[in-house]
């Protein structure tokens, strides 16, 4: 039998899960075998466990059960969302209490010192290019939340498995090899879910932030070419403030965060219907960054 528990630091923060469920098991030694398992002298931010629910429950429609702290934030699962519910946990214990940072729903990846944000509304591929780019030598902070500094204004990184929906999941099989996707849960609020193990090079760089140089806004188009715009000033304000999810508890350090990283950035819209023309178009741009 594998082990029941596992030490997980990523990035800033270091989760101790449990788990008496194999497939939430296998799934942590496989997606996780390149991040540190041991605590050290680090502070546990989070004790969790994702466990079988009750026993009457595993002959009919067995079920999960994901705690923090011996407290049980959410109703229980499917047994074969165990995996994803997982990681949904794991965002739900960050952006619920990490205020240290300014928590953005949005991808973030570096290359050649310049960290890139890519901000869009569920659905419109940012988990999606973020794996792209990730498969081509980009480092991976995060394919969902961007941590930014409220102390240092730098992006923290967690690199943690992307997740992928529905068509994603094909679309990424010819950039990644097999045996780097989960098994798929069918049947999510998000439709068929699959995790994408992250670069081992960027779970190893994952201790070092990077300086936020280069917002993305951006939409996929199936009919439509690549096309780029630039974002003001305000209007890329209004977006980042309306996908931060703690801009309300943080209330004037988050609009101060907010506005300091409007004001060293550059902002674009890009729509795309082809990964390699979006990052070429990417690329493009941060060369027109600030050093």
């Amino acid at each position: 039998m594998s082990k029941s528990k596992f030490y997980l630091r990523t990035g800033p923060v270091l989760f101790e899960v449990t788990s008496n469920i194999e497939s939430v098991r296998r799934y942590l030694a496989s997606h996780y075998l390149d991040f540190s398992d041991s605590p050290g002298e680090q502070f546990i931010d989070y004790r969790i466990s994702v466990t079988h629910g009750p026993l009457y429950r595993r002959l009919l429609s067995p079920q999960a059960v994901f705690k923090v702290n011996h407290r049980q934030p959410f109703k229980p699962l499917p047994l074969d969302q165990a995996p994803a519910m997982l990681e949904w946990g794991m965002n739900w214990c960050i952006t619920t209490s990490a205020h240290q940072y300014m928590i953005i729903h949005a991808a973030t990846v570096e290359i050649d010192g310049h960290g890139v944000i890519i901000c869009a509304p569920p659905g419109s591929g940012k988990s999606t290019l973020c794996a792209y780019l990730a498969s081509q030598g980009w480092r991976l902070l995060s394919d969902e939340l961007a941590l930014l500094s409220l102390s240092d204004g730098m992006l923290y990184g967690l690199a943690r498995p992307i997740n992928l929906k529905n068509s994603s999941i094909d679309l990424m099989k010819a950039f990644y090899q097999d045996d780097d996707f989960s098994d798929e849960a069918k049947d999510t609020h998000k439709g068929t879910v699959c995790l994408v193990k992250p670069p081992k090079e960027s779970v190893l760089q994952v201790q070092t932030p990077v300086s936020p140089a280069l917002m993305v806004f951006v939409s996929y188009q199936a009919d439509e070419h690549c096309y780029v715009e630039p974002v003001s000033k305000s209007q890329a304000l209004i977006e980042i403030i309306k996908n931060t999810f703690n801009f309300a508890p943080l209330a004037g350090k988050a609009f101060c965060a907010a506005r300091q990283l409007v004001q060293q950035t550059e902002a674009v819209y890009v729509e795309y219907n082809n990964f390699a023309s979006c990052e070429k178009a990417i690329r493009s741009c941060i060369t027109n960054c600030p050093k």
